[in-house]
């Protein structure tokens, strides 16, 4: 392989784009100091994936593009691509010639391409892995490589030879795999701190998980049970209580009647009283007539008889009348005095109504059943926490228990392991000195075994080259296989559908289905046409629908193929008789004219081929058609033949005889009957080649699987060697295990006998026990504490049990008084209604008196004719209230009859009322404590197990009352026995379990991922090992010969600085030029030192040589005689590394074949000049 050309554009100083290409031999780069020379090895470093921008003397990326001149803008863009000419595959690419480009833009974005296509930064770096020319290769050495080699560490020179031994991608996996490794113990540290701390959890939460599962069980039988003695009740109790809502109805019944019979009594008795009030009143009033009507009786006689003494009659008169007024006012007073110690009582008894009324809505707050409830849950609550104490309190004393027990043991054991310590000790000595025994053999046998393995190992990777080249042919196999088969059903497709005829019209499919009964069918005009594939969208739209249109032979298969359409409704078609079509073509004129037009293609007739049966069809269908290229030269060639005849293009657009122009795109794909042939053919075409392409793929799948077998069987021959090598290490592996196994348990024991002796001491002040003792007195005062509360609330709820019932008999009582008061109430709104009415007659009275007092004041005496008219007056007026007195008394009598009847009817059914209320009470009761009870029930059920009535009827027990209650007092025994239980044992346990269960999986694969990272790690480190001593040795054989001939002289060696370790160990140059001592490198003088680092360098180059190698003024610390020997020397190697060197020196000019110059004609901006050598001597040479 080797450089072909290097293309920079917009990179530092190469503003235009600047082409060197690369001949054989040594290419020479030479310009004066600023001139942009080092650009172009920058350029290649930048374009090799370089990206550290100091190092491309950068302080950041983007100061590589080009920054302008006085005379130039800035350029927003640097690119470079180099070509690599890999036609002996160097790299490991199929492509001959490889072109490596990068592209930087000012704003950051970037962009690498492979071969032009866009790639990553990493592919980059895979192609060019271990091929001499990626990061921190000898591909290119700058004046400051040189100087790092002479002025580095010796542990950093050591990189110099991984990079020829090509260990960089083994280190990576190194790192790698100890990163892994470094997480993978990180997290095994973790996961085994946890299950230590589990596995102390794990037994414990068993056995308390099993008593809690024993418990449960035992609740749930009991449960069972429980919830089935409650339904049982229930339903007694609902039934007790329909008896007593049936009752409570009968009753409320019997009082509404007796109460509706009572209010019709009372409004009786009412309505009497009213009229013997109104009868009295009447008779009082007749009375007082009559007595008026005799006293006027007697006064008229007295006036008859005694005229004189009518003055003392009218005085007696007044004497009464004034008696009368008193006494009516007595009668008023007394009766006003009555009604207000009614109304007195009655607003009392209002009064105690009300206090009545609020005390029982105050006993009925006080029987809710919600109080008792609210109770038993504080109570249910204290229970709870009075059980976690007492469980703390267990815990605590157990550990107490457990801590003094192992303290005693400690104590025991560390007296008895201090004895042991010293025979522990020498055992472990001893255990060492085998180890360090059976390592060296193991070493010495291991080192065999790695040679027979890197054998194996280049047969492993030539035997997963064939095997991946296999893959690769069986995937593409495979895809080629998948493609043939999709290609097979589009064909089956496409044959179904033609032989379904799809795509035709429905009369033309019906006709070509019976073709066979047609025997003068050809067919349609598409199965006849021939059409070349550049035509075909120029048919499809000349012809459209005369695609489907049927050639018959003459007149009678086309009457006979209509007739069968129209017999069986099959739809319509076109028949072309051939008997009777006739052909058309241009005049031959027009033809002569059509052919010296520019896009003319010709006429459809003689552009397309046809069944030769059917030539006169392909004459009558495009005879007259002309196709053209396009739309442009159809519409020229119509305007010239004048629209005579019809011009389709390629496109499709048709421009018709009458000028009319037709075209455009649709929307939807066409696909024409026409088209669906013709894809067909060519399905059918490319299922021929695929499958010889699938035969040809079969043929290199078997060659390679023969070459995979031969492989294998060379693979199989290896392994067979070192099964015979291994068999010893393993044996020596399995003591060294062993022996290695035994000292770590002495050195465990030994260990683990020092810590019981600490751990004895340390136990023998345990402050968490004296901790344990007072949190367990604190928890047991707690205990007592809730202990008393429990009691406080039992007999808080006794007393409030208690004291519902009896205010619920008081509230009955309360209750019943109630209904007696508004009983009394209603009479004494009667009574005072008649008071009122008493005091409206006797104040009427008062006012009648008052007028005949006023009236005797001015009666005066009569004469005695007079006296006797009077009298004869008031006799009659005295015999008419007589009268009028019998009847209202007769009427009187008759209503105190009846009052009395009617009053006496009222008492009866006042106390059938009375009681009929007092049952009514009792009833309700009865209804009141069985809702209650049953209330209460239902509430324990809900609470207890969060059921309805309804859903704990679906899941109770079948066993008798009797058994029933036995099962019951059994199971709650022996929960009792159990006593008390952590519940959430069983579910912290099984998550603890699952944990364990998963985090010891966990362990055992991360044991064994430790495991194979190890051996992993071992297995690269052997590797880097024997590449490294391998590559060490033969560079230091290198090193010693050239620098002799170097120096013309003297001798020089690479030396390590730690043999044993060669992982880590450094390299110190020791040189001693002709004439001096044998010294370390750093002692000799600078251009000695640099010519021994140029040595080293060339030494490396004939160990693994590079495909180019671009110098960058190494030699410029070197005297003349010197820069001529590196000169001459350099062409030693032109057969196996193409060289590039940039330089100011003439004595390495003289020996370059090909020489550019490096120029800044223009400020700023670099250009190039090239010179070959070889040719101008030559040219110089003829002249």
């Amino acid at each position: 392989m080797r450089l072909k050309t290097l293309e920079i554009s917009g990179f530092k100083s190469f503003a235009d784009k600047t082409r060197i290409d690369f001949l054989p031999g040594m290419t020479g780069i030479v310009g004066p100091n600023g001139s942009g020379k080092s650009n172009i090895s920058e350029a290649v470093r930048w374009v090799l994936g370089e990206q550290s921008a100091k190092s491309l003397r950068g302080s950041k990326m983007p100061d590589v593009i080009f920054a302008g001149s006085a005379d130039r803008h800035p350029l927003n863009r640097a690119a470079v691509s180099i070509t690599l000419d890999n036609s002996d595959h160097y790299l490991k690419s199929d492509y001959t010639e490889l072109t490596i480009s990068r592209l930087l833009y000012r704003s950051g974005d970037s962009e690498y391409q492979l071969n032009g296509q866009s790639c990553r930064l990493k592919d980059i770096t895979e192609l060019l892995m271990d091929s001499g020319m990626g990061q921190d290769s000898f591909s290119i050495i700058s004046q400051g490589r040189v100087e790092a080699i002479f002025n580095s560490k010796p542990e950093d020179r050591r990189n110099i030879i991984e990079e020829v031994a090509g260990v960089y991608k083994y280190r990576k996996h190194k790192e790698k795999a100890q990163r892994e490794l470094d997480d993978t113990m990180a997290y095994l540290h973790r996961v085994e701190d946890i299950i230590a701390e589990l596995e102390g959890r794990v037994e414990p939460l068993e056995e308390q998980s099993n008593l809690a599962q024993d418990y449960l069980d035992q609740q749930q039988k009991f449960a069972l049970l429980d919830r089935t003695q409650l339904v049982r009740q229930l339903h007694t109790e609902m039934a007790q209580k329909q008896t007593a809502d049936t009752q409570v109805v009968a009753k409320q019944a019997q009082v509404a009647a007796h109460q509706a019979a009572a209010q019709e009594q009372a409004a009786t008795v009412q309505a009497l009283k009213q009229q013997q009030t109104e009868l009295l009143a009447q008779k009082d009033a007749l009375q007082e007539k009559l007595v008026t009507a005799t006293q006027q009786v007697e006064h008229s006689q007295g006036q008859v008889n005694l005229s004189g003494e009518q003055q003392r009659h009218q005085d007696e008169q007044r004497q009464q009348l004034q008696a009368q007024l008193t006494m009516l006012s007595q009668q008023l007073t007394t009766n006003q005095t009555d009604l207000a110690a009614v109304q007195a009582e009655s607003d009392q008894l209002a009064t105690t109504m009300k206090d009545a009324q609020d005390a029982i809505r105050q006993l009925t707050a006080a029987t809710d059943p919600q109080v008792v409830t609210d109770l038993r849950q504080q109570l249910e609550d204290q229970r709870t926490a009075y059980f976690d104490q007492k469980q703390q309190v267990a815990n605590w004393r157990n550990q107490r228990q457990y801590r003094q027990q192992d303290q005693q043991r400690l104590q025991q054991q560390g007296q008895r392991v201090a004895q042991q310590l010293t025979q522990l000790q020498a055992t472990a000595q001893s255990a060492q000195t085998a180890v360090t025994e059976i390592q060296a053999k193991a070493t010495a046998h291991k080192a065999q075994l790695n040679e027979a393995e890197q054998a194996l190992d280049a047969e492993a990777g030539q035997y997963q080259q064939h095997q991946k080249q296999y893959q690769a042919l069986q995937h593409n196999w495979q895809a080629a296989l998948e493609v043939y088969q999709r290609a097979q059903t589009k064909v089956a497709n496409q044959q179904a559908s033609s032989a379904e005829y799809g795509g035709f019209y429905q009369g033309v499919r019906a006709i070509l289905k019976q073709r066979q009964h047609f025997r003068g069918l050809l067919g349609a005009v598409s199965e006849l046409l021939d059409v070349p594939q550049r035509y075909t969208t120029a048919v499809e739209y000349a012809l459209g629908g005369q695609l489907q249109q049927v050639v018959v032979d003459d007149e009678t298969t086309a009457k006979a193929a209509v007739g069968y359409l129209r017999d069986h409704r099959a739809g319509r078609a076109t028949f072309l008789p051939l008997s009777t079509v006739r052909g058309r073509q241009i005049d031959r004129q027009t033809l002569q004219l059509l052919h010296s037009m520019t896009g003319y293609l010709g006429v459809g007739s003689e552009l397309l081929t046809i069944n030769d049966q059917a030539q006169v069809i392909l004459q009558y269908l495009l005879g007259t058609t002309i196709f053209a290229a396009n739309l442009d030269t159809a519409v020229a060639i119509s305007q010239r033949i004048h629209h005579r005849y019809r011009v389709v293009s390629l496109a499709g657009d048709v421009v018709s005889a009458s000028g009319a122009i037709t075209g455009g795109q649709s929307t939807q794909s066409h696909s024409s009957v026409l088209r669906q042939q013709q894809e067909l053919q060519q399905l059918q075409a490319s299922i021929a080649t695929m499958q010889q392409q699938l035969t040809d793929q079969e043929t290199k799948i078997k060659a390679q699987r023969v070459a995979l077998q031969a492989s294998e069987q060379r693979s199989q021959a290896l392994q067979a060697t070192i099964n015979e090598l291994q068999p010893q290490c393993r044996q020596l592996d399995d003591q060294l295990a062993n022996a290695q196994t035994t000292l770590e348990q002495a050195n465990r024991r030994v260990k683990a006998a020092e810590l019981e002796i600490q751990q004895a001491h340390a136990g023998e002040t345990d402050e968490q026990a004296d901790q344990l003792a007072e949190q367990i007195v604190q928890g047991e005062a707690q205990i007592t504490e809730t202990e008393a509360a429990v009691k406080t609330l039992q007999a808080k709820i006794k007393q409030v049990t208690t004291a519902q019932a009896q205010q619920q008999s008081e509230l009955t009582s309360k209750q019943t008084w109630l209904a007696g008061a508004k009983e009394r109430q209603q009479q004494q709104r009667a009574t005072v209604k008649q008071l009122q009415a008493d005091i409206a007659a006797a104040q009427t009275d008062q006012a009648t008196a008052t007028t005949k007092l006023a009236e005797l004041e001015r009666q005066q005496a009569l004469t005695p004719a007079d006296a006797q008219a009077q009298l004869a007056q008031a006799q009659a007026d005295r015999q008419t209230i007589e009268q009028k007195l019998a009847t209202t008394n007769e009427q009187l009598t008759t209503v105190n009859d009846d009052l009395a009847a009617a009053e006496t009817a009222n008492q009866r059914t006042s106390g059938l009322l009375q009681l009929a209320n007092d049952e009514l009470q009792q009833a309700q009761v009865s209804q009141t404590q069985l809702a209650a009870l049953i209330d209460q029930q239902q509430n324990q059920l809900s609470e207890k197990y969060q059921l309805s009535l309804a859903a704990a009827e679906k899941d109770v027990s079948d066993l008798p009352a009797d058994d029933l209650a036995v099962q019951l007092k059994l199971l709650k025994r022996g929960l009792d026995e159990i006593g008390t239980v952590n519940l959430n044992a069983i579910d912290e346990y099984r998550e603890v379990k699952e944990r364990y269960d998963f985090l010891t999986q966990q362990r055992d694969d991360l044991l064994t991922a430790k495991a194979q990272l190890m051996t992993t790690m071992t297995e690269l480190d052997g590797q880097v090992k024997t590449r490294f001593k391998a590559s060490f040795d033969q560079i230091a054989a290198k090193f010693t010969a050239t620098f002799r001939h170097m120096f013309g002289g003297g001798t020089a060696e690479l030396v390590l600085t730690n043999p044993d370790d060669l992982l880590t160990t450094g390299i110190d140059i020791m040189a001693q030029p002709p004439g001096k001592k044998f010294q370390n490198m750093g002692l000799l003088s600078g251009g000695e030192r640099a010519l021994t680092a140029i040595t080293l360098l060339f030494a490396i180059l004939q160990v693994q040589p590079v495909p180019f190698c671009i110098l960058d003024e190494v030699e410029a610390a070197l005297d003349p005689a010197n820069v001529t020997r590196f000169a001459r020397y350099i062409h030693q190697f032109q057969d196996q590394t193409q060289f590039i060197v940039i330089t100011h020196r003439k004595e390495t000019m003289v020996q370059a074949d090909i020489l550019y110059g490096v120029t800044m004609q223009e400020s700023g901006v670099s250009k190039m000049v090239a010179v070959d050598l070889d040719h101008e001597e030559t040219r110089t040479e003829g002249k």
